[in-house]
């Protein structure tokens, strides 16, 4: 009975039958019985649980004496260490069944948070990385994934993916395989997601401790133009195009190939070489500059005079612009006689090919 409930109190027996004391016994018991059937809230100074773990129903307590924390057993068999791991609640609508033990990532939310397997080839932001699946996830089934903690009853071998693991190893989200570990290092574009340590190794009682680290990945593009470009017209603004991606996450050519588009907004470095050689022996001069959303950048314009027919040069010129998601940008040049173009040089037998332009686009810092 809770302690913070009125006691039912029975007054000493008189020497005789009184009416009175037969209707404060009635009453005791009334109050009694009524306790019994509403309790109240329960207030302890202490609780003692069995240390049978498990077999301790849904919903239930145990004492888990090897981990020396309590036991709290969710549906599906799912068994977790209070203090000891944080699970997230998702669900699946894959329209396939996620295994135990697979890496998981966010996908959308239909009143719950969906996942699917996560594969860290570039394709999916890092932080869309959720955690791994403490159970089979038969399709439709919400429940628990291990966000940190143990995760258990796992090949932790290394033999599905073609590796040998052992304790100790640090496992990262696979950039081949969806919803797979890998301890091999991805590197760029791929995504770097650590996931997990190997506690124990085994085919099938292997076991694994999450503990991610996602790091906040930043965009990049390297494009280049294998095309020469002439101008049409002295003095008159003539955006530069692209025809080549070199290595690109999340900085794109959009449309027209003079626009380059970033999907992250941030701070960015924007690294520029061109070649160009005079056609004519008369003196010219070029400049270059930077434009973004259509408008010129104050203060990006360099120049370049070129004196003598068939004068090859490149000019390297590096900004640092701030941009928004969905800003472009486009490298813009012009030059007081058109008897000069960019020019890309190909079928050397000693050395690569030259474009006529070379950008990169890196984002240093959110």
């Amino acid at each position: 009975m809770a302690k913070n409930l009125n006691i039912p109190y029975f007054g000493t027996p008189p020497p005789q039958y009184t009416a009175p004391y037969f209707a404060d016994v009635t009453r005791a018991f009334s109050l009694f019985a009524q306790q019994m059937t509403v309790p109240g809230p329960e207030r302890a100074t202490s609780l003692t649980l069995t240390t049978s773990t498990g077999n301790v129903a849904t919903g239930q307590l145990s004492y888990n004496s090897a981990e020396d924390t309590i036991d709290l057993t969710h549906l599906n068999g799912v068994t977790q260490q209070i203090g000891f791991e944080t699970f997230m609640r998702v669900n699946n609508d894959t329209g396939v069944t996620i295994p135990d033990g697979v890496v998981v990532g966010f996908t959308g939310v239909n009143g719950e948070i969906k996942v699917s397997p996560y594969i860290a080839d570039g394709s999916v932001p890092e932080l869309y990385f959720v955690g791994v699946t403490t159970f089979e996830m038969v399709d439709g089934a919400t429940g628990p994934v291990t966000v940190y903690g143990k995760v258990r009853g796992l090949d932790t071998t290394g033999t599905a993916e073609g590796e040998v693991w052992l304790s100790g190893d640090i496992l990262y989200a696979s950039p081949l395989t969806a919803g797979a570990f890998t301890k091999v290092r991805p590197t760029a574009p791929q995504a770097v997601v650590v996931i997990a340590a190997v506690l124990v190794v085994d085919a099938t009682n292997g076991e694994i401790m999450v503990r991610p680290t996602i790091p906040i990945g930043l965009d990049y593009g390297a494009f280049n133009s294998t095309a020469s470009q002439p101008l049409i017209s002295p003095d008159t603004a003539t955006p530069i195009t692209l025809n080549g991606t070199l290595l690109a996450n999340g900085v794109t050519i959009s449309t027209p190939a003079s626009r380059i588009l970033v999907t992250q907004s941030g701070f960015y470095q924007i690294d520029m070489s061109t070649q160009f050689t005079s056609s004519n022996a008369a003196s010219k001069t070029l400049y270059f500059w930077l434009s973004k959303n259509g408008t010129d950048v104050p203060s990006t314009t360099r120049a370049y005079t070129l004196k003598a027919n068939g004068d090859t040069r490149t000019m390297a010129v590096t900004y640092l612009l701030p941009l928004l998601a969905t800003d472009y940008i486009e490298l813009k040049w012009a030059a007081t006689d058109i008897g000069v173009s960019l020019t890309a040089t190909a079928g050397l037998a000693f050395a690569p090919n030259s474009p006529s332009v070379l950008l990169s686009v890196t984002q240093v810092q959110l």
